[in-house]
């Protein structure tokens, strides 16, 4: 239990230090490493909680497709110029507030949820025994997934979709005149 437990306090704390890395460095392609850092860490993370399909979801989507598309945004870029320019511009207070807006609405979905299990838990754990799909099942995930983890997943999208605006603002700042 010790030795599992110092494991993934590694690799929480691995998957912190790549996404400060990922965020902090002038090279994008030296960015995209430490974001697949991040992305193997969190997928061992995954493993240590016996979660081996969101592990593999993880390492097939995330490290595969996601960085790929990472990739294809490299390309776009106009990388000389980009190193030139100051890393952060004079936007950075827009998304610092961004960024504490997130990590607010992380607090609220925790609490929330800690809530609603402690209460479902308490007031329907007959029903949950009798109406809840099979233990390790997809229909499980499902559940999970758009029930009381629905605002984490939401985030997430909204974290992708703030991604795929920034390469198409590089792109059409890039092809500009």
């Amino acid at each position: 239990m010790l030795g599992a437990q110092a494991i993934f306090y590694y690799m929480a704390a691995a998957s912190v230090a790549s996404a400060l890395l990922a965020v902090t460095r002038r090279n994008p392609v030296h960015s995209m490493l430490w974001v697949l850092a991040l992305f193997l860490h969190v997928a061992g993370i995954f493993v240590l909680l016996g979660a081996e399909f969101l592990a593999a979801v993880q390492v097939i989507v995330y490290a595969g497709a996601i960085l790929i598309f990472y990739l294809f945004v490299l390309m776009l870029l106009d990388l000389p110029g980009e190193a030139a320019r100051p890393r952060f511009g004079k936007h950075w207070p827009f998304a610092a507030a961004v960024g504490l807006s997130f990590a607010a609405l992380a607090w609220l979905a925790r609490v929330e949820t800690f809530e609603s299990v402690r209460v479902g838990v308490a007031s329907g754990a007959e029903r949950m025994a009798t109406d809840a799909p099979a233990q390790g099942s997809l229909a499980e995930i499902g559940v999970a997934l758009f029930g009381p983890f629905a605002l984490p997943f939401e985030m997430a999208s909204l974290v992708l979709l703030a991604a795929i605006v920034g390469a198409v603002v590089l792109a059409r700042r890039s092809a500009a005149p």
